[in-house]
């Protein structure tokens, strides 16, 4: 068994879509020892196709079969040569697969690719749709953990992605943050309006006021008289 349940599949399915560029995702959901059919289509139709593959991409990186255009298909795994069967339509670009007899270890992304052109120079174009199929399989059968390396991989990647873009936005959020200015002290608004005036600037002018009157004062004073000595 995968031990891969239904929230690891749809997180899975949200990593690896998010991960890789080209394509698009068919999720498909099988039990055990059912059947399923895919259908792959060129995403770019070229001269001369000759060949066809199918690949897993992500828990087991490994080819699953190809063939030659009216050749028959070779499967690499012996025990997939009774449950893969592949019908030639290469005239039209198209392949239709079906795996049979579905196993929890049939979990994997899916890739088919068309193969144009004259070896060695030939070039590899992928399908319009890449097929992540979950098998939901409760028997007990070993785990192979070490199919488990590229699912830690790829999510530990995809975490990382998303802290340095988390990262990223943050340092330009705050640069673009518009920088605010410092206080200006506040204006007596009260005492501006009613004319009142502190009170040392009072105590001031009032004793300015005082000095000049006292200056006039003494100014206009009449002199003392002068007493002689009889």
């Amino acid at each position: 068994m995968l031990g891969l349940n239904q929230a690891n599949v749809i997180f899975l399915v949200l990593t690896v879509s998010s991960v890789t560029a080209d394509g698009d995702f068919l999720y498909i959901s099988k039990t055990r020892n059912a059947s399923v059919d895919i259908v792959c289509e060129s995403a770019k139709k070229e001269e001369n196709l000759f060949a066809f593959s199918l690949t897993r991409k992500l828990l087991q990186s490994r080819q699953v079969l190809y063939f030659r255009k009216g050749s028959k298909a070779f499967i690499n795994n012996s025990d997939d040569k009774d449950r893969i069967t592949a019908q030639d339509k290469l005239d039209n670009h198209t392949v239709h697969l079906r795996i049979s007899n579905l196993q929890g270890q049939d979990t994997d992304v899916y890739d088919c690719e068309f193969h144009y052109g004259d070896p060695p120079f030939d070039i590899s174009v992928p399908g319009k749709m890449k097929f992540f199929i979950y098998v939901e399989d409760f028997s007990h059968e070993p785990c192979n953990c070490s199919s488990y390396l590229p699912l830690i991989y790829v999510i530990s990647g995809a975490a990382c992605l998303l802290g340095v873009m988390m990262v990223t936005f943050a340092t330009i959020y705050c640069c673009k943050r518009p920088k605010r200015k410092p206080p200006q002290p506040m204006v007596p608004v009260y005492e501006e309006m009613t004319g009142v005036q502190p009170a040392k600037e009072k105590a001031t002018k009032l004793q300015e006021t005082n000095n000049f009157l006292l200056s006039k004062e003494n100014y206009y004073e009449k002199p003392k008289s002068r007493q002689f000595p009889e």
